[in-house]
């Protein structure tokens, strides 16, 4: 089958330290087809949590099928529907035939094309004027697919926040609480960084505010990933001290994502022990391979809002005092306000816990000592 997972942009194992509860009531809500909503800031383990809760899903319903769906990258609604056509083709469809039926059988007013790369991996085009002609029934896929297979389906949108990236996207939205909410034998799972359009929509969508599960992922706890690096060294014939161990997750900022990566530099730059050195040559390994990215985005941004993220970056938790702006050179209480809806809607900070912090720590660490050192 071309699904049913494919892990191959997804670790499995690793971001699971500390994530047994979330992951017990994820898949229970697969299950049941209970809409589902999970927001954390980026490198979370959101994308990961949904994968192997679906696998955890269907090894107790085999009547379930999920379609899958990331937004990376999508700037219309003409690939946010092939890619949704895609997905749902592939998680009913055992082989190239089946594709090929089951595109004569659930398209009748559009005309998709397929393409079979020499994996056998297949990609499906739509014509945008047919896009336009048939939105709503090309959502409707789901349903219809199910209903007439006999199968449960659960569709999963990764990065759901990006859907701010196509041309007027609260029509969008709007489509998509008028149908989804009529879907029998379906369940939708969003995947998010929770931004204020993300928040207007789950608040406006009672099949996730009031019927749903809107699951907030926090940090897994430094100890549980300390633990976990300790043990990845270990598993690897190789040792790393606590303290050793404890600076990764810090230099991280406890970020799921940073952590692993930062812990696997540091494991394979080790020859049998993980020195303080190793783990700082890989810390500036990986600021070095953003800084091209960090410069484009730091680029995007106003001086008033890196004037901004310089206050959070040096601790500030009131950034509306006089003696404050005048310190970061902030215009005004009223900019301040400003720049930081900007950088909250863009996604550079987040709110966490009423507290606001930068959604990429290792941003932060940039900005730190690459950016704001030569102002």
């Amino acid at each position: 089958m071309y699904n049913l997972f494919n892990d191959n942009a997804i670790i499995v194992k690793d971001p699971f330290v500390g994530r047994k509860d979330e992951l017990r009531r994820l898949s229970s809500d697969f299950v049941f087809l209970t809409n589902t909503a999970v927001l954390a800031p980026r490198g979370y383990g959101k994308s990961s949590l949904v994968k192997v809760a679906a696998q955890h899903a269907f090894q107790n319903e085999r009547k379930l099928r999920f379609c899958f769906v990331d937004l990376s990258g999508v700037r219309s609604e003409e690939t946010f529907f092939e890619l949704l056509a895609q997905g749902v083709l592939k998680a009913v469809s055992l082989n190239q035939e089946e594709v090929v039926e089951n595109v004569k059988r659930f398209f009748p007013h559009t005309t998709p094309k397929i393409s079979f790369d020499a994996s056998g991996e297949f990609f499906v085009d739509i014509d945008w004027s047919e896009v336009r002609q048939n939105r709503e029934e090309l959502l409707d896929l789901p349903h219809t697919v199910a209903t007439a297979l006999n199968v449960r389906m659960v569709v999963c949108i990764d990065e759901f926040h990006l859907i701010s990236q196509i041309p007027d996207p609260e029509s969008l939205l709007e489509l998509f609480k008028k149908k989804w909410t009529s879907h029998e034998g379906v369940a939708y799972s969003i995947c998010a960084t929770s931004l204020p359009l993300v928040e207007k929509f789950l608040k406006e969508s009672p099949m996730f505010h009031l019927y749903g599960d809107v699951i907030h992922l926090s940090q897994v706890s430094r100890s549980d990933m300390v633990r976990s690096i300790r043990d990845n060294f270990a598993d690897n014939a190789k040792y790393i001290d606590v303290e050793v161990a404890e600076l990764i997750v810090d230099l991280a900022g406890n970020n799921a994502f940073y952590t692993h990566r930062l812990a696997h530099l540091a494991r394979i730059g080790s020859v049998i022990e993980c020195s303080r050195n190793v783990v700082l040559d890989a810390h500036e390994t990986i600021l070095t391979h953003m800084d091209l990215v960090f410069r484009n985005m730091t680029e995007g941004l106003t001086t008033q809002q890196l004037c901004y993220l310089h206050a959070v970056l040096s601790g500030e938790t009131v950034i509306s005092t006089s003696e404050v702006l005048h310190r970061h050179r902030i215009s005004s209480a009223t900019s301040a306000s400003r720049s930081k809806v900007a950088l909250l809607e863009r996604g550079v900070i987040c709110n966490v816990d009423g507290k606001i912090c930068f959604s990429d720590p290792i941003y932060a660490s940039w900005l730190k000592s690459r950016y704001f050192v030569k102002k």
